[in-house]
């Protein structure tokens, strides 16, 4: 009898234990199918990204068709609200900063398009301001003192000028022959806030041991300009660039925005220089789009170049919307090139960088203007 128990007892501890490594091995089975689920899943979400990709690449004339169409709507959008304001344009607020509502475009599904358009002329023109008021940046925004502000200018004004004549505490080719690697002075306008890290002392002020921009030189980007050499729009420029400005002319800028029939000013104050405008020269189009998770996008700094007899000259002609009268076979020639009249002036166009940060205008701040309406 005690060795049928026994037995009995063996045989059920025998047959649990056989549970257990059953269990075990299905817990472990869930777990690697859990795994593998995850994996898969994994996968997929990168297999269907990788695809969105690679369709993007794969068939670039579709989409750099389309994005370059969107920057055509940009651009007949700001045309067209040009000539109807006598062929000026002083901001956003005239209605051309909304494009694709303006143009009722309808966007194809699966895509997301937006068009950013902002005044790229409210910043001082530093390839072209004068010294004067460059020291008068250096020392009242920048908070340098009268002696580095100097060396700053005058090293800025050799690197510029045509000669290699060096100034008074200035720099020409015979001190950037001293550098590892050496290289000689531009003698030509920047073409870039970059290119200040081969200056004497620019080099020093507004870039780290690395060759970086430092905080200094992001504050000097949201106030000066390589690409603007004409007059400061006042209606998209910076308080701190206003202030110059009137430092300079003798005007007051802190009521420069009141009492104005539109949200903008038509008119320079009184005592403005040469420096000081009030329409637009420069515009900055950004054109993103986005299928899935991939992005594509545009960027172009254009300059507007037209009048409001551009319609009607083309409409004298005879010629269609293309520059070519009816009927009449598209050759390209210089003579019909020519009898388009594009009114833009295209000066930057890349489709890798978005031409940088957008620098708020002092007019927002003195008006109150909504962040929705200021953004354009």
């Amino acid at each position: 009898m005690q060795q049928a128990t026994t037995q009995l007892e063996n045989h059920s501890s025998g047959v649990f234990h056989a549970d257990r490594q059953r269990g075990s091995v299905l817990v472990a089975v869930l777990a690697i199918i859990l795994v593998m689920t995850f994996m898969v899943t994994r996968f997929m979400d990168e297999a269907v990204k990788d695809l969105e990709y690679r369709a993007i690449f794969n068939e670039p004339s579709d989409v750099r068709a389309f994005a370059y169409g969107m920057l055509e709507v940009a651009l007949a959008t700001v045309q067209e609200v040009a000539l109807i304001d006598e062929g000026k344009l002083y901001a956003g607020e005239q209605g051309w900063s909304d494009p694709l509502s303006y143009a009722g475009v309808s966007i194809p599904n699966g895509w997301e398009v937006s068009i950013s358009i902002r005044d790229e002329g409210g910043k001082l023109p530093l390839n072209t301001m004068p010294e004067e008021l460059l020291n008068k940046l250096l020392e009242e925004q920048l908070d340098f003192d009268f002696g580095t502000a100097r060396e700053l200018s005058s090293t800025l004004v050799d690197w510029k000028d045509e000669d290699d004549s060096q100034r008074l505490n200035g720099a020409e080719s015979d001190h950037y022959l001293r550098n590892n690697p050496p290289y000689r002075a531009a003698n030509a306008p920047l073409q870039s806030l970059e290119e200040l890290r081969l200056l004497k002392v620019w080099e020093d002020e507004f870039f780290d041991q690395d060759g970086n921009p430092n905080e200094l030189f992001v504050q000097l980007s949201g106030l000066v300009s390589v690409m603007n050499t004409g007059a400061v729009n006042l209606n998209a420029a910076p308080a701190e660039v206003l202030e110059l400005l009137a430092l300079k002319d003798g005007w007051q800028d802190d009521y420069l925005f009141d009492g104005l029939e539109e949200p903008y000013l038509k008119n320079t104050p009184n005592g403005a220089g040469a420096t000081s405008g009030v329409e637009i020269s420069l515009l900055r189009i950004n054109v993103n789009l986005k299928r899935g998770d991939v992005p594509f996008f545009i960027s172009a700094l254009v300059e507007p170049k037209f009048s409001i007899d551009t319609a009607s000259r083309a409409s004298a002609s005879g010629a269609t919307s293309s520059g070519m009268a009816e009927g009449v076979a598209k050759t390209g020639s210089i003579k019909e090139q020519d009898s388009i009249q594009f009114p833009f002036k295209i000066l930057q166009l890349s489709e890798y960088t978005q031409g940088g940060p957008d620098t708020r205008s002092a007019r927002y701040s003195a008006m109150d203007i909504s962040a929705e309406s200021a953004s354009f």
